[in-house]
């Protein structure tokens, strides 16, 4: 079973008082690096001290030497730079639940990371770009803008990008392409071609309107080398309807009526919907978030928690030998030499050269 993160005020601070900036070593080649990411947790907290030695970077089993290796302690030093898309769930449901502060993006991503663009999507049916991966504050305040008023029709429209059902599922009456939007923004952040860090920041109540499962696309998306960050919206209100029912739905001699076991069921089935959506995170290398509540300081803890876990990831890479013609796929993996050292999250990517 996945968990669901969830943040708090104090959780933040506790992350933030752990990020102590530090330099490590950082090794480079000259030419094109393969390159995976990953995380280590001990007790569920974040390993920060390792260094190149303390791991094993293996291509197809094999053991290769590790020329780049960068990241821990929060470091602010690394080299790499780092892409976010935000995708958001464009719903009634989802939009009213105040996500669209940009202030809150720029505090917490723009200046909480170092080197970092930010590309803003929507989705229902359909994915729509409101603008490419940017540092640019006038452009990603007009994509704010309209994403906020899209359902009023608000110029200029976004570009619209079709999804597909993966092989074999079906479509629902509605559109909320959950699983498929996902995927096909893991492949608009891979076209940018850049080495950076790229990772999705979804936000969503996830309830899917097509029978797509989380592992349709999760090993695509992992083989990409770009993690998913789902966060549950709604959450709070499931727990408070489930609450109202036990309260009030029992009949004179204290038994839950037909009636209030039915709701029960039918919310039992939206949290395993919701269960789904979370493994996202931990099925791509990533995390997903439960906030307790959402309102602009709840928002700004989530998103400053968000930034410390990218900030304590490491990026392992070695320089390919030899290149194919064409290309061929190569499986990345990295292993800890010491098992007391943690659990490796993360660490999978398939590559070409």
């Amino acid at each position: 079973m996945c968990m669901i993160y969830s943040m708090s005020v104090a959780l933040v601070l506790t992350l933030l008082a752990a990020a102590q900036a530090q330099e490590l070593p950082v090794f480079r080649a000259e030419t094109s690096l393969a390159t995976v990411r990953f995380h280590v947790i001990k007790q569920n907290k974040y390993v920060d001290t390792l260094t190149a030695q303390d791991i094993v970077l293996l291509e197809d089993g094999q053991p290769r030497k590790v020329t780049f290796f960068e990241g821990g302690r929060g470091s602010r030093q690394r080299a790499t730079p780092i892409e976010v898309t935000l995708l958001f769930d464009i719903s009634g449901s989802v939009t009213e639940e105040g996500l669209l502060d940009f202030l809150a993006y720029k505090s917490a991503l723009m200046l909480g990371l170092p080197n970092v663009k930010l590309a803003v999507y929507g989705f229902d049916g359909n994915l729509k770009r409101f603008c490419h991966p940017t540092m640019d504050e006038a452009v990603l305040t007009e994509a704010f803008r309209r994403i906020q008023n899209y359902k009023a029709g608000a110029k200029p429209r976004p570009e619209v990008i079709k999804l597909q059902l993966p092989p074999k599922r079906k479509s629902n009456n509605g559109g909320t392409w959950i699983y498929e939007s996902a995927l096909a923004a893991a492949k608009e952040a891979a076209k940018s071609g850049s080495d950076a860090t790229k990772l999705i920041l979804m936000f969503s109540d996830g309830f899917p309107t097509t029978d797509a499962k989380p592992k349709d696309v999760t090993g695509e998306i992992s083989e990409m080398g770009i993690s998913v960050y789902p966060v549950l919206l709604g959450g709070k209100k499931i727990k408070d309807r489930i609450r109202h029912i036990m309260e009030s739905g029992r009949n004179k001699q204290g038994e839950l009526s037909d009636g209030a076991k039915n709701q029960l069921a039918h919310i039992e089935l939206q949290q395993h919907d919701i269960m789904d959506y979370a493994s996202l995170g931990e099925l791509t290398g990533g995390r997903s978030f439960d906030p307790i509540m959402m309102n602009a300081q709840a928002m700004r803890a989530l998103l400053g928690g968000i930034a410390q876990v990218v900030l304590f990831e490491y990026i392992a890479g070695f320089q390919p030998a030899t290149m194919s013609d064409p290309p061929t796929k190569h499986k990345l993996t990295v292993k800890l030499q010491a098992k007391e050292t943690g659990k490796v999250s993360g660490g999978t990517r398939t590559i070409l050269h």
